[in-house]
């Protein structure tokens, strides 16, 4: 993190910083050769470790800031200038004033009202459109609500345009965009123009139902209006469009898109019927959407065939992991290590335990082998390995038995060597239960020296008792119940007791 008032560059002083995380943070600085301009700075750090790929990636930076600096369009904020220290690469652009459409929906209870979500959609549509239309196309991979800037003025822009995955040793974090934001085919290493409209799909999802579907399975988008009925049917038609598996079956273009969505706001009637409104379904009987064809490219067996039936050597698998990476104990492919869910199968991850050796932590890339998750091989997700709680409560129970043991040490330590002398008036004389009161047995001192101090530092300096070998008597007062309790958990404690006998009185039964 780069301190206020730093100079970055000869030329840049950072005020403050603005957010990001991981390898980019984005900072307020002012530009010093320019009247003090504000502008928004971001620091990429290189953390690749081969000297080779070092060098790739600062080039592929240079190249990329560079075609970011000639985009003009007023949906994107322009690049003023970029540069790199040592493993540091920093890009300064124009400073938007105002907050991600994320932060809107955060202050908005998690969801949007429909004419401003038209509204924002229309104005990135304008964006894709305009990118689209570039020769090469360029295609933006990563739309989701946290990379739309609202502008005070509410005009939107694409803010990140992920030009810090160069930096980043290779996964598919860093390759496909966002999980749940990011459509079927940049699993697969392909991406189409559409792909940006699938995500656009899924963002206008999110803020008109309130699903978030970074938290939920893949692929799975429940229809729009059994989730947010008061939405227009001609939009809910167009938004499941968008998010339609196949690719082919979605809109055809970043223009058809804007027009159709133009025609919603305007009243313009559609020729598509919406499909009727059906309640939400239960929780128990949501079927995610038909996920990826696996394994990809693998011819698959006949149902009826041989090999169908056999089983499946998954012992003696191994896959190719990156940095961060861990294999789908559902499907056995690489997926990011914080993945929630299998972006290719939709096992839910978040209960499954892997071992170390299943988990690639290298800067590079490593081999780890697949362990046999399964033995019924017709199965189609073998059983997950979930969380064990036996291992955790036998630590708290080793805890609070150490504790114990430090704590009867302790007192034992204290009253050895706070043993009373003759006279001495700290160990008052046990009276007996009548109300005669005869002098303590020798025997016991040291245990009852103990159970004065404990209980007289506890405030309970009403309570008398009398140690009689291994049984302790107990008369007096207190106030409430529970300081009954108290006082016998500290006579069980510190007294080494086995039985005991309890006269106290309670002036209030209460707890």
């Amino acid at each position: 993190m780069i301190a206020p008032n730093t100079i970055v560059g000869g030329r840049y002083k950072v005020v403050r910083p603005l957010g990001g995380g991981g390898m980019k943070l984005v900072y307020l600085a002012e530009d010093m050769r320019l009247a003090s301009r504000r502008c928004a700075l971001a620091e990429m750090v290189d953390s690749l470790t081969n000297p080779d790929l070092q060098r790739q990636a600062a080039a592929a930076f240079q190249r990329e800031a560079d075609m970011l600096a000639q985009l003009s369009n007023e949906h994107i904020p322009r690049v003023f200038d970029y540069f790199s220290e040592r493993n540091h690469h920093y890009l300064v652009m124009e400073f938007i004033d105002g907050d991600t459409l994320e932060e809107d929906l955060k202050a908005n209870g998690g969801m949007l009202p429909e004419p401003r979500v038209i509204e924002v959609a229309i104005q990135v549509l304008d964006t894709l459109v305009y990118l689209h239309g570039l020769s090469p196309p360029v295609i933006y991979r990563d739309l989701k609500p946290s990379n739309i800037m609202i502008a005070r003025s509410g005009q939107a822009k694409l803010i990140d345009f992920g030009i810090a995955r160069h930096f980043q040793p290779l996964s598919n974090a860093t390759m496909i965009g966002t999980q749940g934001y990011a459509p079927p085919e940049q699993y697969r290493g392909k991406i189409e123009m559409c792909s940006d409209l699938y995500a656009l799909g899924a963002t206008m999802h999110h803020c008109l139902s309130g699903r978030d579907p970074s938290l939920e399975p893949p692929f799975s988008f429940p229809p729009l209006r059994t989730l947010a009925p008061a939405i227009s049917p001609a939009l809910a038609v167009l938004i499941d469009q968008a998010l339609e598996y196949d690719s082919e079956k979605r809109v055809a273009s970043a223009q058809e898109f804007r027009r159709r969505l133009a025609e919603i706001k305007n009243g313009v009637p559609q020729p598509i019927a919406a499909a009727p409104i059906q309640p939400p379904p239960a929780a128990s009987s949501v079927q995610p959407r038909s996920q990826l064809k696996l394994p990809l490219g693998a011819p698959a067996h006949p149902a009826n065939s041989s090999q169908a039936s056999a089983p499946q050597a998954a012992d003696a698998m191994t896959a190719i992991l990156g940095a961060g990476e861990i294999p789908c104990p559902g499907c056995r492919r690489p997926i990011p290590a914080d993945s929630r869910f299998c972006s290719y199968c939709a096992t839910d991850l978040r209960h499954i335990v892997l071992k170390p050796s299943q988990v690639a932590n290298g800067p590079n890339t490593a081999t780890a082998s697949l362990p046999n998750l399964g033995t019924n091989p017709n199965t189609a997700y073998p059983p997950l390995r979930r969380r064990s709680f036996k291992t955790p409560i036998l630590i708290l129970i080793a805890i609070f038995a150490f504790a114990f043991f430090v704590t009867r040490l302790i007192s034992y330590l204290s009253s050895w060597n706070n043993l009373p002398g003759p006279g001495d008036s700290s160990v008052p004389a046990a009276p007996a239960y009548g109300g005669s009161e005869p002098e303590s047995d020798p025997g016991t001192s040291l245990r009852a020296g103990a159970i004065r101090r404990a209980l007289d530092f506890q405030g309970y300096k009403n309570v008398r008792f009398r140690i009689e070998g291994d049984t302790i008597v107990l008369w007096g007062s207190v106030p409430t119940q529970a300081d009954r309790v108290m006082v016998q958990t500290i006579v069980f404690t510190v007294g080494n007791i086995y039985s005991l006998e309890d006269h106290v009185t309670v002036a209030n039964n209460t707890w």
